[in-house]
């Protein structure tokens, strides 16, 4: 397995690398967000393990960029705020710790996020016929197998927005006026929270775990919208 380790204390890294070549990875290390965006398209690692304070770019700015390349991606920082973690989550993130880390809770961590990553790339087929049926009558999704997917109306509206998209973001603002029914106001992290819960429902029945999908500075998109299949009633949520 190759692991980018992007953190610019270079005693942390060096500690960090050592002990995950004791694991048996390969590592590299990257020192700015920089030399993470060169080594990445070099080294092509399956994880990064991400520092948010970077010394020319923070780091979330990076997350979509490595998840778009097919790299799982855990933040490791000295940040514990609630709001940085949902942040780094809702922009693509695998997992989120916060320093001083284990190194064996790290090691297993990074273990985790690989096995679900290659489970993901091993069953494409499955995962992409995969079809879930958007029941608006009774405010749920229903999974082939059966399990079901309860929608508060919010929750129902935002997935019907989303589709609705086809593939396209829809901003914050739009789904916190059609959703909750509010402008959204500087600092609102509601919107954010309503959508992680619908991932974590959706989650639930089988969808992958980037269902929905966060698009920096234009809201929301569902990029395949094509594993639902609508029912009628939707047009008239």
């Amino acid at each position: 397995m190759r692991v980018l380790v992007v953190e610019d204390v270079a005693t942390v890294a060096a500690r960090i690398a050592a002990a995950l070549r004791g694991e048996g990875m390969e590592v590299l290390i990257a020192a700015s967000g920089a030399e993470a965006r060169q080594s990445s398209a070099e080294f092509k690692p399956d994880l990064v393990l991400l520092d948010l304070s970077l010394p020319d770019v923070n780091g979330m700015e990076l997350v979509d960029g490595f998840t778009q390349e097919g790299a799982g991606v855990i933040v490791v920082t000295a940040s514990a705020e609630e709001e940085a973690r949902v942040a780094a989550l809702d922009t693509g993130a695998d997992d989120y710790m916060v320093k001083p880390v284990a190194i064996n809770e790290l090691a297993a961590r990074i273990r985790a996020v690989h096995r679900r990553l290659q489970g993901r790339r091993e069953a494409p087929e499955t995962a992409t016929s995969t079809k879930l049926v958007v029941d608006a009558t009774q405010r749920r999704v229903v999974a082939p197998d059966g399990r079901l997917a309860l929608l508060t109306e919010a929750e129902m509206l935002t997935i019907d927005a989303l589709l609705r998209a086809n593939g396209q973001p829809v901003a914050r603002e739009t789904l916190s006026l059609t959703a909750l029914r509010r402008p959204l106001h500087a600092e609102d992290r509601s919107v954010d929270q309503l959508v992680m819960k619908l991932r974590r429902k959706l989650g639930d029945i089988g969808c992958a775990e980037r269902v929905i999908l966060s698009v920096r500075r234009q809201g929301y998109v569902l990029p395949a919208p094509g594993q639902f299949d609508v029912s009628s009633e939707v047009s008239a949520i």
